[in-house]
């Protein structure tokens, strides 16, 4: 997912703003705090109520509608405090307050007071619709978290005439109720109930508290957004830039002159992280063409001071006329020697050369069946043992991009290792294949002597030429085997040996 620095650097800042007003919904304190004040306020009214009506209810020579009088006359009074919200009961025995006899109903007092007063009619106004604003909108994912923490149980109504309760509802339109009920008491008698209650437009001052810090907070965060992403293009597309080019730039051929090549002055002229970046690449490219030139042209000038004198002893050797039997070993063996050091300097060379090959020399498609079997047929052709069958298993037009040279020289040095174990008679096959959206499999087994078990990582290592029972090839540098795991692996794959239905060795390249 985040494999960009765009995506990294975006995502992280929106998990931030994310974050941030997570922390904004989770801790605003305001609407919980204001649920408390008005519930403190409540409280204070209701027994601000039971004292002014308390004195009236313990009056015992008069009946209770003559006490629903006077409560009535003293809470109407202009003077006091004035509640609508508000009924005072007598203390029945009863588990609702509805069946209690009451003394005083606010809510009633004002339908009476509409009926009483006349008002001229006036056209009716279409509901003004709310404001759409950021606050409304996150508003309905903020009220699950409010009523978690704001919400109560209901007030158990009977028990009422013993001690103070108070609730808080959800009521419809995004209001909560919040109501109080307080019994009025005399030493162990309850002489009467306060009940008062208020509604309390939650999105109303949720959206009049924080319209403006949302709006303030939302353009911050895209600020930051904004900020962030110009932070990851002054970083990411330098470097993206300075990738593409140094892609593109090491597959041409001469890689000594390409890697001094893809400067880039704006680059070059940058004081920051991004700059010290490119300067410090341009010096280890530097660094890295000097030894690819140092190496090649250390191995030419080896190989060439070596073969001289090696070709002049095997010159001489064939020359010089043995006088008895003794002299004529010694000769051969100094002959065979030197043919074998021979051979290792030009394996030597030619291990550097693939070096800079598989480094310098660009990818190509081709085929691959076709470059096989034109080997194979040489190989069918110049075979100098009539007992020794080559066969082969070829699917054709097997498309692939590589180093045709060097692909085709994993097979000869396979095949070469296969017949140099096999001859005189004995059996090679050749197989190519390939799977749909599978890459190619090439595979040579050979009726020789196999290789062991402890061998079978060891042969892919340097100047390595045992096989079981101590098979070796004549001659052999031990180099052959380890350029071609060098080659595979430098084309994305990997070459293993193991047994084979034929009795010996099963090389099996997965490209």
């Amino acid at each position: 997912m985040f494999r960009s620095i765009y995506s990294k650097i975006a995502g992280l800042l929106l998990l931030f703003n994310v974050a941030l007003l997570s922390f904004f919904f989770l801790f605003d304190d305001y609407i919980p705090n204001e649920v408390d004040r008005l519930k403190n306020e409540l409280s204070l009214q209701a027994n601000f109520f039971a004292k002014i009506v308390k004195p009236i209810l313990q009056i015992q020579e008069i009946s209770h509608f003559e006490k629903a009088v006077r409560i009535e006359n003293v809470i109407n009074d202009r003077n006091l405090f004035t509640h609508d919200e508000l009924r005072i009961y007598r203390s029945d025995q009863k588990e609702k307050l509805s069946g209690y006899f009451k003394y005083f109903d606010g809510e009633e007092r004002r339908q009476l007071e509409k009926v009483e007063v006349a008002e001229l009619p006036v056209k009716s106004k279409k509901s003004e619709p709310e404001p759409d604003n950021l606050a409304s909108r996150l508003f309905r994912f903020y009220k699950p978290l409010l009523d978690a923490r704001i919400l109560t149980e209901e007030i158990v109504e009977i028990r009422s005439r013993f001690f103070p309760q108070v609730e808080v509802l959800d009521n419809e339109g995004d209001t909560y109720t919040i109501r109080l009920v307080v019994p009025i008491r005399e030493e162990s008698a309850t002489l009467g109930i306060v009940e008062i209650w208020k509604n309390f437009s939650i999105k109303e001052a949720y959206i009049g508290r924080n319209n403006t810090r949302l709006t303030f907070l939302a353009g911050m965060s895209s600020l930051t957004l904004i900020f962030g992403i110009m932070l990851a293009l002054s970083i990411a597309l330098p470097i993206r830039r300075l990738s593409k080019r140094l892609d593109r730039n090491l597959t041409p051929d001469d890689v000594t002159t390409q890697l001094k090549s893809f400067t880039d002055r704006k680059l070059s002229a940058r004081k920051d992280e991004v700059g010290l970046l490119y300067k410090n690449l341009i010096k280890l490219t530097s660094q890295v063409s000097l030894l690819f030139e140092e190496k090649e042209r250390f191995a030419s000038e080896v190989s060439h001071e070596l073969k001289n004198p090696i070709a002049s002893i095997i010159a001489q050797t064939e020359n010089y006329a043995a006088r008895d039997d003794d002299d004529a070993l010694a000769i051969d063996k100094i002959k065979e020697q030197a043919v074998r050091m021979n051979k290792l300097i030009s394996e030597i060379s030619e291990a550097a050369v693939v070096d800079n090959d598989l480094v310098t020399k660009a990818r190509e498609k081709f085929d691959l069946s076709t470059t096989v079997n034109e080997i194979l047929d040489h190989y069918i052709d110049s075979n100098e043992h009539p007992d020794l069958q080559l066969s082969s298993e070829i699917q054709k037009n097997i498309v692939f991009l590589g180093l045709p040279d060097r692909i085709g020289q994993v097979l000869v040095n396979v095949l070469d290792n296969a017949i140099s174990f096999s001859k005189p008679k004995g059996n090679i096959k050749v197989e190519l294949h390939k799977r749909w959206r599978r890459k190619p499999i090439l595979i040579v087994e050979d009726s020789g002597p196999g290789v062991s078990e402890g061998s079978r990582e060891l042969i892919f290592e340097r100047f390595y030429t045992s096989r079981s029972g101590g098979a070796e090839i004549k001659n052999s540098s031990g180099l052959g085997l380890f350029i071609c795991k060098q080659i595979i692996e430098a084309h994305g794959g990997r070459i293993s040996v193991g047994g084979s239905s034929l009795g010996g060795a099963r090389f099996e390249v997965n490209f």
